[in-house]
Order: C-alpha cells, then structure tokens, then sequence
C-alpha cells in the first residue's frame, strides 16, 4: 500500500510540473521591435492636416530621419536584442503646425513593439506614445488641400515693386525670376507629398532692393492656391500665390488633382527675346 502511495504522488507531481497554464483573454500579441523590423519610413495615417507628412524613417546605418508635418530631424539609433531603444536628435526647427511629434515622440521611447502590422513607440513609464504603420507601396503621400503644381506662381515683397515669378511645367521643369535674375531648375513630388527642387541655374545680374528668398528654393509645400517655398534646412522664406496656368499649359481647376510631371525634364532657355526680329529688306527690283 506504501509502494501505491508514493506511485501515485509522483504522477500528480510530474503532471502539475507539465501542465500548460492557459493564456490570458485578450492578452496583447506583440513581441520587441529588432533590427530587422524596425528599418524603412512609419506614418500615423494617409492623410493629415500638416503642410508635411508626419513620419519616420529609420536606416539601416543607424541613422534616423523623420517629421512633425512643419519640422524636419535626424539623429541616431540602437536596439539591442530585448527591444531596447536608444536614440539621439540634432538641431531642429521650432515651426509650429498641426501635424504629429513623431521625432519628440522618438526621443522619449526607450523601447518599440512589433505586432506584425502596427509598430508601438514605448516610453519609460511603459505608456504607449504612438501607433505607426508602413504606407502600401501604392500608397503617395499628398497633402489635404493641395490642388495645382503646374502653372504660374507670383507674389510682390511689401514696399517693393519687383514681382517673383515662378513657372512650374508638366514636363518637370521650373522657370523663375527674382525681378533681376532668372533661373532655372527640375521639379519632382518627393515621398512625402512635398515639392522638391533640383539645383538652380541662375543669371548674374546685381540689383538693388531685389529679395533673393526665391533663388534659395530647395522644398516647397502647397495648400490650395498657396505655395510654401522652403530652404535645404526645412526654413520657410516666403510664399507665392498660383495665378493661371503656365503658358501652353490648360489651367486645372483649384478642386482638381495635383498635376505632375509628364515626362522627363527638357532644357529651358535663361533668356528670352525682347525684341521681335527686325523684317527682311525688300527687294527693290
């Protein structure tokens, strides 16, 4: 009876050392963000009420860019192996805007999740800061309210009679003026919806009482009628109103879609004539 005892409490032992506990309703499915998952650009959504999509975008290098929809950033980052986040930003703008403090939002997180879909910024009290997932690749980023590119773009500088001009083509190219110099450039949309500009060619001439902001176009944004021109560093210099549509060009209408490029950049001329050519002698017999 001794022998039959002992059996029978070294059963009960092995089966409560092999008995699964069962999980809890509901509990979150989620393991640590590695370094294999977090790489590539993360949004909080399509659309957004920001001059800039709100984003971040994170290299492989360890490099880290992204945006608050006004304010551009770049810093570092580290995860080890447990999901811990380590991070560090540099200088940045203070333009205030409705959009999403994704980089701030960054710089608290000591940790990030991964569900397989939505990445989790974690802070160090364990809150979640913010939800963001990968656009689809057939997704493009275009902000709420942009309408037209391509045409005519001008304003005049308070107390100044030199008009900026800016000529936006559809084939991807850009004529401008200051009111002393011309220059010419490429456009294209970047990722983030925004308007990027290629390198300026510019003319030489020196006058006075000319605002120079335009000739420093590196980005610019749009909300309607309105274009936000900005510098390489993500600064606003100034903004230009759209007018009618380029010459050649069908104006769209202000509710339409954004126009973009139809083809590959074409040369365009820095001077244009002033003079019609003079006619030809007659012949006198």
């Amino acid at each position: 009876m001794l022998a039959v005892a002992i059996v029978g409490i070294v059963a009960l032992a092995m089966t409560g050392c092999t008995a699964s506990a069962t999980p809890a309703p509901n509990a979150p499915q989620y393991t640590p963000a590695t370094t294999n998952t977090l790489p590539g650009t993360w949004i909080v959504a399509d659309t957004y009420s920001s001059p800039d999509m709100p984003f971040l975008t994170f290299a492989r290098d360890g490099s880290w860019t992204g945006s608050d929809g006004c304010n551009d950033a770049t810093g570092t980052w580290s995860m080890d192996t447990a999901g811990v986040l380590t991070t560090t930003s540099g200088p940045q703008t203070r333009i205030y805007c409705d959009g999403a403090q994704l980089p701030l939002f960054l710089i608290d997180a000591v940790s990030a999740r991964f569900d397989g879909t939505d990445l989790t910024l974690v802070g160090h009290d364990g809150s979640e800061l913010v939800k963001l997932r990968k656009p689809s690749s057939s997704e493009k980023a275009v902000a709420r309210g942009t309408s037209v590119v391509v045409g005519l773009w001008t304003n005049t500088e308070p107390g100044r009679d030199r008009l900026l001009k800016l000529t936006m083509l559809d084939d991807g190219t850009v004529a401008g003026s200051d009111g002393c110099n011309d220059f010419t450039s490429t456009w294209r949309f970047a990722e983030d919806g925004s308007v990027s500009f290629g390198k300026l060619a510019i003319t030489g001439r020196t006058c006075q009482g000319v605002v120079t902001w335009l000739n420093l176009a590196s980005s610019a944004v749009l909300d309607g009628t309105t274009m936000v021109i900005r510098s390489m560093y993500g600064a606003q210099l100034g903004t230009l109103l759209y007018i009618d549509a380029a010459p050649g060009e069908t104006s769209l209408p202000i509710t339409g879609a954004t126009g973009a490029p139809t083809g590959a950049p074409t040369a365009v001329p820095t001077a244009v004539p002033t003079a019609a050519p003079s006619a030809s002698p007659t012949p006198t017999g």
